[in-house]
């Protein structure tokens, strides 16, 4: 029953969807646009040579250099092997999806179990640092802002130290250089990172359409627009803060529950990428609740 009732109301919306979209046809239009532009100067640019760099490292194995100057640190913090120093810390510098492609080609070359990978999943989400600037110095001020993204980033750290009784056993790892091409390693890379960027694409579009339509009954409403954009698309839900009219400290708890959350449009990125793998999507959405509680606590402190 339950299932039926699910099935009427998806069909239902996808009904009402596709009225909108024809009586409202020149702004769904604008909204492509616009997320295709958001896609090309955001994402794609930062994004797209972090794969390949990934992939390259990976096959260089660089991870091991990693692993031996973090093991112990690793080991000692979070339980964990330094493997999860890499994830880390190239995660930090690309912003998500990247730890779920990360973890993806490490489990896939061996060097990483999936019990571990499912472990780092909950503590190596990172939004872009640039793109974070970028939008938060648009509504807080400089000092706000690096407050808002050291949170965000320290709240992993709290995230990781809290589960690291929950770490799975380290497996011992091998790290044999692969017997492939440079060249076909880069083609392969380029390959794959053009197959999940277009991906992202598809899923940034679709998440901004569905925004639009949710919210249009309701647009004159900011705050209510806000939440609701905010949790299914975060670049939606940080512009709509900007036209928020209410206290500094409400705005700023607010966002540190977007970016934490990182959206429906993100949960849908890292499942799609894990989809192949054995990799479990809940534990990402586990440390993303966990995630938004300890960001609106440290928010609330500081």
């Amino acid at each position: 029953m339950k299932k039926k009732i699910g099935n009427f109301t998806f069909c239902l919306f996808c009904f009402i969807s596709i009225i909108f979209i024809f009586t409202n046809n020149k702004e769904v239009a604008e909204v492509i646009l616009n997320a295709t532009n958001l896609f090309l100067k955001k994402v794609f640019v930062s994004l797209f040579p972090m794969f390949i760099i990934n992939d390259i490292l990976i096959h260089i194995n660089i991870p091991y250099y990693f692993y031996q100057i973090f093991n112990r640190l690793f080991l000692k913090i979070f339980h964990t092997s330094g493997l999860g120093a890499y994830v880390f810390i190239m995660s930090l510098i690309s912003g998500t999806p990247s730890n779920a492609y990360i973890l993806k080609e490490l489990v896939n070359d061996h060097k990483l179990s999936t019990e571990e990978a499912n472990h780092f999943l909950t503590f190596t989400y990172f939004s872009n640092p640039f793109f974070l600037t970028m939008m938060l110095t648009s509504i807080f001020t400089p000092k706000t802002t690096l407050k808002i993204i050291f949170i965000h980033y320290l709240s992993n750290i709290i995230i990781g130290i809290l589960l690291r009784k929950k770490a799975p056993k380290i497996t011992t790892q091998t790290f044999k250089p692969e017997s492939k091409k440079n060249r076909s390693i880069l083609i392969n890379s380029i390959n794959k990172s053009i197959s999940t960027l277009l991906m992202i694409l598809g899923t940034v579009t679709f998440y901004m359409i569905v925004t639009y339509i949710i919210t249009f009954p309701f647009k004159e409403n900011i705050l209510l627009k806000t939440i609701t954009s905010g949790f299914l698309e975060i670049t939606n839900g940080l512009n709509n803060l900007i036209h928020l009219n209410i206290y500094t400290k409400i705005k700023e708890i607010i966002a540190i529950a977007i970016i934490s959350f990182g959206g429906l449009s993100i949960h849908t990125q890292i499942k799609a990428i894990l989809e192949d793998t054995k990799i479990n999507y809940q534990y990402f959405l586990k440390g993303r609740i966990l995630h938004t509680l300890i960001g609106i606590i440290l928010i609330l402190i500081f």
